[in-house]
């Protein structure tokens, strides 16, 4: 039994190194990852940011137009964080991360997100969302500038 243990947490280790390629999650493969193991992935994810939304002091980097998008990463960050990134900068936070690569270090989930309507009552619908939240701003690094 021991063995078989072994044999599988190796072969878990190979698929994640092999899904991440350089040790760096895509969208696809940390949706890949997180298949394997639902509890959350730790690591390097860069995405490409493709929405900007703020939303209660919080601001939501998108990997995708449509946040719905079962493949997309969201990429969360609070208000001081973001405030630490843009310090001495004169863009806002939409004109830093739209359009541009990013790479961000922490721990992707998938969680369910509740759909309210304009009222703030819940519809009864939801969908799931790939989220890392970060909360220092060494945890994020833009490369494509």
């Amino acid at each position: 039994m021991r063995v078989f243990q072994i044999l599988l947490a190796l072969s878990l280790v190979t698929f994640g190194l092999g899904a991440c390629g350089s040790g760096i999650y895509t969208p696809e493969t940390t949706n890949v990852a997180l298949k394997a193991d639902p509890s959350g992935v730790v690591g390097k994810f860069r995405i490409t940011v493709r929405g900007v939304v703020w939303h209660n002091d919080s601001l939501f980097l998108i990997s995708d137009q449509n946040y719905r998008n079962p493949n997309a990463v969201v990429i969360m960050l609070d208000d001081d964080t973001v405030r630490d990134i843009l310090r001495d900068r004169t863009q806002t936070a939409e004109q830093y991360f739209m359009g541009h690569e990013i790479l961000a270090t922490g721990l992707a989930r998938k969680i369910r997100i509740v759909v309210r309507n304009r009222e703030g009552n819940l519809t009864g619908a939801s969908y799931e969302q790939v989220r890392i939240v970060i909360g220092d701003a060494a945890d994020l690094d833009v490369l494509s500038r």
